[in-house]
């Protein structure tokens, strides 16, 4: 389940810098494929931290109170990752680093547990419980009472 569409991600640059990060020949014409790329890497680096603590992606159906938190920094993310990965533009606006930066501690909070999802339920946690080494071993060969007293 996506957190964000494309169209969202338009929405939040607008037509002409959306066209501007989008499309990598000239910065004029909109390339949806290079968009979708850029929401897809979003959307990995996000349940990458989330995966941490939650079964990803989260499932917004059932918890749609998580889809306007989620949209706002997985577009942070995301408008980011555009303006870095532009050949068209010299460097990343300042306001557009300070969201990234915040998005990512928000993310890394989350992951480490310093923060929980605001959900009016908690989503699903994820599969592994544990990611401690496991052993085994077989049984002892000399057991107390087989050693009886020596």
């Amino acid at each position: 389940m996506a957190y964000v569409t494309t169209t969202q991600f338009q929405e939040r640059l607008g037509a002409s810098i959306y066209a501007r990060l989008t499309d990598r020949v000239s910065g004029t014409t909109a390339n949806a494929t290079v968009a979708q790329q850029i929401v897809d890497e979003a959307e990995a680096l996000a349940n990458s931290f989330l995966s941490r603590r939650y079964a990803t992606p989260i499932d917004l159906t059932a918890h749609p109170e998580l889809s306007d938190v989620l949209e706002t920094r997985v577009l942070d993310l995301a408008e980011h990752l555009a303006w870095r990965a532009s050949p068209l533009v010299a460097s990343v606006p300042d306001r557009v680093t300070f969201l990234f930066e915040e998005a990512s501690r928000w993310f890394d909070a989350l992951a480490a547990g310093r923060l929980d999802l605001p959900a009016n339920s908690p989503p699903a946690s994820r599969t592994a419980s544990d990611d401690a080494a496991k052993t085994t071993s077989t049984p002892r060969h000399f057991t107390h009472d087989e050693l009886d007293g020596l």
